[in-house]
């Protein structure tokens, strides 16, 4: 029976699932490219390849194969992205008996059940007749009520947990899931969301993990008017964006997600040809929420609801936002058109669409909102918006952009520049020592330290083997460019390769793609060597393959003799410092021996 690894591998293409996350732009030779979704840089350093179907960063140095990737952009372990890709190959994979893995399955399985329980009410129950006079009454499409799995929670107490429980899940694993709640006297349970409209949470990949419900008609004293699914091992609300698997992809185009307040809002700007789009559900952005959009999107455009809370609440992911990196602006709705987007698009789709066309950079709106009905003849009125606004000119990093805006608050304020300027020096923030020290274990992880020009010229060459530019495999190993391999991986490395290439030779499975066989060995036998493996096969294939064939190997040789070179000179300053220590000690002997040998490496 074939491993469901390779058997995945063999029907998916690295190019293909990775487009689903990154937009990647043909970089020649089957190779692709873009900025890395792991570190922040502005020129593309992310390479993908078709034919070897690996990819790696020449910024930050991280690699691997579509499963690594998967991993790595997801924040899942390898049975959660083997169980993704599976799907998507359309592959068969065995239940894995990680407690946990199981555990996570057998919640993610009974939320689905209960997305298409509670979407099955709302179609057909005359329990939901008021519930779907509502949808219509919001003009949501039928087809958006299909693509959000919207439902409806019935009256009664444990419709959806006898359902469930038909289904062969216990009590306890219902309550765990958050779908039901333990009576407070007797046995038995009863069910968390009643005549509520259900309305889905979905991880990235669009697996329903919770739900919001939603009560139609009055709120009686002691109701929430919104009902969230508890904390559980599938659901963390610091972690949902409510329709990022449905604005990813455009997202990722367009460079830019915007932000709104509630999930009406992101419906709405679906039916108005707007999909980028996800609900902060009136919360500020956290970090996890942050970094998710940041693999996908460079600006983030928010959209607040008329009253200020929903503004409030957004201000500290906005800093947050600013200080990832972001170019944070805002979709301003016109006096007039609506509290809402939600309701601005029930009116004139149009005017949304303008308004996230026509965004304006998150200082402009906050000097709207901080001289919004003041007299700014009157001094109290200027110290108010100084002190409102020179707080955020300091988080700008840009020093043209600072500049602009400081001269358009000494405009409105008709106060010298230079006086503002000294201000906001005297406004900056001191950054902690812990905080420093944070950011450096930080960029430490990220940036590696540049290679040395020795090394260097060691990945070039066996990335010239790799190409089959050079036969490396009739170098004696005692070659004095082998000598100087720089540090003991890229020895090993070297030393596997030849190994490798000698048992592949014997072996009919490696003709089929003898770099993925040499690749597999190395994988399952030497897997610390994996990522400068990687690193070596794309540099050869973004470097060398592009190169007409003699020019390549001319560089190659080239690149031996800087080694040899480089060897010859280390064994130089050795054989001199051990000369002027024998002249200290006054022994002739060796001073002679040491001369004759230092000779031979001129």
């Amino acid at each position: 029976m074939q491993d469901p690894r390779q058997e995945i591998k063999d029907k998916l293409d690295i190019v293909d699932v990775l487009m689903e996350y990154l937009p990647l732009k043909n970089a020649g030779s089957g190779s692709f490219r873009t900025t890395c979704p792991f570190h922040a840089e502005k020129t593309p350093s992310f390479y993908v390849s078709r034919e070897k179907q690996i990819w790696h960063c020449f910024g930050c140095g991280t690699g691997g194969d579509m499963f690594s990737f998967i991993m790595q952009i997801d924040g899942l372990d390898f049975p959660d992205a083997l169980r993704i890709l599976a799907e998507k190959a359309g592959v068969e994979v065995a239940r894995y008996t990680s407690e946990k893995t199981n555990t996570d399955q057998r919640l993610l399985a009974m939320h689905e059940l209960a997305a298409s329980f509670y979407a099955k009410v709302l179609e057909s129950s005359p329990q939901a007749e008021a519930a779907r006079t509502y949808v219509k009454s919001r003009q949501i499409p039928v087809e958006l009520v299909g693509t959000f799995r919207l439902g409806y929670a019935p009256s009664d107490w444990n419709s959806l947990s006898n359902f469930l429980e038909r289904r062969g899940f216990s009590a306890s694993e219902i309550v765990q899931a958050g779908l039901a709640l333990k009576k407070k006297s007797g046995q038995g349970i009863f069910d968390r969301f009643r005549e509520r409209i259900m309305v889905p949470l979905c991880d990235p990949q669009g697996k329903c993990v919770g739900f919001t419900g939603r009560l139609i008609g009055e709120v009686q004293k002691g109701q929430a008017k919104y009902m969230n699914s508890p904390e559980t091992p599938i659901y963390h609300k610091s972690d949902v964006l409510f329709g990022f698997h449905l604005a990813k992809q455009e997202a990722r185009q367009k460079k830019a997600m915007i932000v709104v307040e509630g999930n009406l809002d992101v419906i709405a700007s679906h039916k108005a040809g707007a999909h980028h789009v996800v609900a902060s559900s009136g919360t500020a952005l956290t970090f996890a929420q942050l970094n998710r959009l940041k693999r996908i999107a460079s600006t983030l455009i928010f959209s607040f609801d008329a009253d200020a809370a929903g503004f409030d609440a957004a201000q500290r992911g906005i800093k947050l936002a600013r200080g990832e990196g972001f170019d944070v602006r805002v979709a301003s709705l016109p006096t007039g058109s609506g509290k809402d987007p939600d309701e601005v698009i029930q009116k004139d789709p149009q005017v949304w669409l303008s308004a996230i066309e026509n965004t304006i950079p998150i200082i402009e709106y906050y000097l709207k909102q901080a001289i919004k009905g003041r007299d700014l003849t009157k001094v109290d009125n200027k110290r108010y918006v100084s002190q409102m606004i020179l707080p955020e000119l300091v988080e700008i990093e840009d020093v043209i952009e600072r500049e602009h805006w400081l001269r358009v608050v000494a405009d409105l304020l008709a106060t010298d520049i230079n006086v503002l300027r000294d201000s906001l020096k005297n406004s900056k923030k001191p950054v902690s020592g812990e905080a420093v020290e944070t950011r450096k274990i930080a960029q430490s992880k990220v940036m590696p330290k540049r290679a040395s020009k020795e090394r260097q010229a060691a990945l070039m060459i066996l990335a010239g083997w790799i190409q089959g530019i050079v036969d490396l495999t009739t170098i004696d190993l005692e070659a004095k460019w082998t000598l100087a391999l720089p540090d003991e991986d890229l020895i090993n490395l070297y030393k596997t390769l030849i190994i490798a290439y000698d048992l592949g030779k014997s072996d009919p499975n490696a003709q089929k793609s003898f770099f993925l066989w040499i690749r597999n060995h190395i994988e399952a036998e030497h897997t610390h060597l994996l990522a400068v493996f990687d690193e070596v096969a794309l540099l050869g294939e973004r470097t060398l393959s592009t190169m007409p064939q003699n020019k390549a190997r001319g560089l190659i040789e080239d690149l031996i003799q800087t080694l040899e070179s480089s060897y010859k000179r280390t064994q130089r300053e050795r054989l001199m410092a051990e000369i002027r220590a024998a002249e200290a000690c006054q022994d002739a002997e060796a001073v002679t021996r040491l001369i004759g040998e230092f000779n031979t490496w001129r």
